[in-house]
């Protein structure tokens, strides 16, 4: 076994009873050093959460984002796939948070869908009764 100086550091020769490089006098024991043996970190177990799986939403976000307004359909399809991917990691939190969130946009685009689709339609009707009043105006007109 290799021993060192405990003035310099250096290595000593088997045996010798001085440090060659400094001259300090060699203890003929010298304690052993060893490193401790790294203890096992317990692994985490990946337990269900308490409770019952929330609603992911996600048939009603891909209806709401086909039907009704794409760019806040897809937030909710996004969220709606965390919800199942967060409960499957043991994250009941995340997982509640993914559902509200993606029931959140889900309404979002429904609203809003609905919103435009009744101002086009609003829209139409009255431009057809606009169009109809000069329509039959010009009717009479030639008569």
């Amino acid at each position: 076994m290799v021993r060192f100086c405990t003035q310099c550091g250096k290595a000593i020769d088997n045996g010798g009873k001085f440090c060659t490089n400094c001259g300090a006098p060699v203890p003929e024991e010298q304690p052993i050093y060893a490193q401790p043996e790294p203890q096992p970190q317990p692994q985490p177990v990946n337990q269900q959460p308490i409770g019952p799986k929330p609603s992911n939403y996600l048939v009603w976000s891909i209806l709401a984002t086909i039907f009704c307004c794409l760019p806040f359909g897809i937030p909710a399809i996004v969220f709606s796939a965390k919800v199942d991917s967060h409960w499957n990691e043991g994250n009941y939190q995340a997982a509640l948070d993914s559902s509200k969130k993606a029931k959140t946009w889900m309404l979002v685009s429904a609203i809003t869908g609905g919103v435009v689709i009744l101002a086009y339609f609003a829209l139409v009707f009255w431009g057809v009764s606009i169009m109809g009043e000069s329509f039959l105006d010009e009717l009479r007109y030639y008569r």
